[in-house]
């Protein structure tokens, strides 16, 4: 389950609840806050429907999130690291006790070898792959052997060195690991390699970044 999913979900949900004369735009716009014009507009997908309207459409209605979920599909529930990967901190290690998101089954199985996935935050400063990925965007990192033993340069990773953390694409050049940024504002901490002998290369790269969101906008899938 992704955030999409859950807004085009909560559209369709009232777009249906219109249709039946169960709420109308006015009413709906009374309840939550929002103009009229601008419930027409959100409904009819000329204006996205961003996280306020979204949080208020669901209390007005007596929903929440699970009652978007589709019942047919399986979910499962992908931790989040603490701490935040960036070029001024240090790489996260322990998964917060409550902060989780769902992902379909169907969704995972699109990476071949997905095994345990995780969710980590950017950090405010880590702007090396910007814009393709922010700073503070949330990522989903596919973290199986395979995926970290053989990186190229076609993909994104989270990277693990010299006591702090990185994203940026890297690959197995001889007996060191390649990186690169996206763009001329990487950090200085970021060297050009990263020698590999008598070293694990899955002690650096860290996982394969395969999603990214902020806010409610997917930016990056795969």
């Amino acid at each position: 389950m992704t955030f999409y999913d859950l807004e085009r979900r909560l559209l369709a949900l009232l777009n249906q609840k219109v249709r039946r004369g169960e709420i109308s735009q006015r009413q709906l716009a009374r309840r939550t806050g929002f103009t009229q014009p601008h419930i027409h507009n959100v409904l009819k997908g000329a204006r996205r429907l961003h996280t306020e309207l979204a949080d208020a459409a669901l209390q007005s209605l007596e929903l929440s999130v699970t009652d978007l979920l589709d019942p047919g599909e399986v979910y499962h529930k992908v931790p989040l690291w603490r701490g935040s990967v960036g070029p001024h901190s240090p790489f996260p290690s322990e998964v917060s006790d409550s902060a989780q998101l769902l992902f379909s089954a169907s969704f995972l199985s699109r990476f071949s070898g997905f095994i345990r996935p995780m969710l980590v935050r950017l950090a405010a400063d880590e702007e090396g792959m910007s814009p393709l990925l922010d700073p503070g965007d949330l990522v989903l990192l596919d973290r199986s052997e395979a995926a970290r033993r053989r990186p190229v340069f076609e993909r994104i990773y989270a990277l693990s060195f010299q006591g702090h953390g990185a994203v940026c694409r890297c690959q197995r050049v001889g007996a060191a690991l390649a990186l690169v940024a996206e763009n001329n504002r990487r950090s200085s901490r970021l060297p050009d390699h990263l020698p590999l002998r008598k070293r694990n290369i899955t002690e650096i790269v860290q996982g394969r970044v395969v999603w990214a969101c902020r806010e409610f906008d997917v930016v990056f899938d795969g």
